[in-house]
């Protein structure tokens, strides 16, 4: 809630209840700053329900914490009523390659995000899950063609990108970071991986290469 829909909440709660509202200005501006500060992630239409809540059970003066504790309660049902389950399909932007993942960082807490603030339902394992009597046999075998299908369209939208090879001393294990046969060198410092390989590490490949001739020429 900004500080305008704090005010606009306090001025519907002075309707009903004129303890809640201070009179003096220096208090008032104080009493909207705190209030606000207090419902900043609750929205404006749910925390007029909350008053309505309130005092539907209590006769005491409402206060910002008791708007606050419900917005917690309901973020907490909704958490735990969706399954966190991530389907691609619906963020096609992302791009199933990127080594970061912050793309699919950045989409799943907005999808969490919508979830606790009520713009998307929770999906829970209800749904997820086929009716009763379903025969699961016949669900299976439908739904390989459905995978090959978006596999295909994975494919053609997303190709993945040719890894290179590297130079040849990938071949054999390094010892001066660790990195085993096929994996890139690492920095010691944060560990990023190397565009060469560590001296060290070619020449072990090249005393692998000098063993090798020899015990064919012999």
């Amino acid at each position: 809630m900004t500080l305008d829909e704090t005010i606009d909440l306090l001025q519907q709660i002075a309707l009903i209840d004129d303890r809640v509202v201070k009179v003096d200005d220096a208090e008032q501006r104080a009493q909207v700053t705190m209030w606000a500060a207090v419902l900043r992630d609750v929205p404006l239409a749910f925390a007029g329900e909350a008053v309505g809540r309130h005092y539907a059970e209590s006769a005491w003066a409402v206060m910002p914490k008791d708007i606050a504790a419900r917005w917690r309660d309901q973020v907490r049902d909704r958490l735990g009523r969706s399954t966190g389950t991530f389907e691609p399909a619906d963020h096609p932007y992302i791009d199933p390659d990127d080594e970061t993942g912050n793309a699919f960082v950045a989409a799943l807490r907005g999808q969490r995000a919508a979830i606790a603030r009520g713009t998307d339902e929770p999906v829970g394992l209800r749904e997820l899950l086929p009716p009763p009597g379903t025969d699961l046999r016949s669900r299976a075998g439908a739904l390989v063609p459905a995978n090959e299908t978006f596999r295909a369209v994975k494919e053609e939208r997303y190709p993945r990108r040719a890894r290179p090879a590297g130079p040849p001393e990938l071949g054999v294990h390094c010892p001066k970071c660790g990195s085993s046969p096929g994996r890139p060198c690492r920095l010691p410092h944060n560990n990023r991986a190397m565009e060469k390989c560590h001296p060290s590490r070619r020449d072990v490949w090249e005393a692998q290469q000098s063993a090798a001739t020899e015990a064919a020429d012999a």
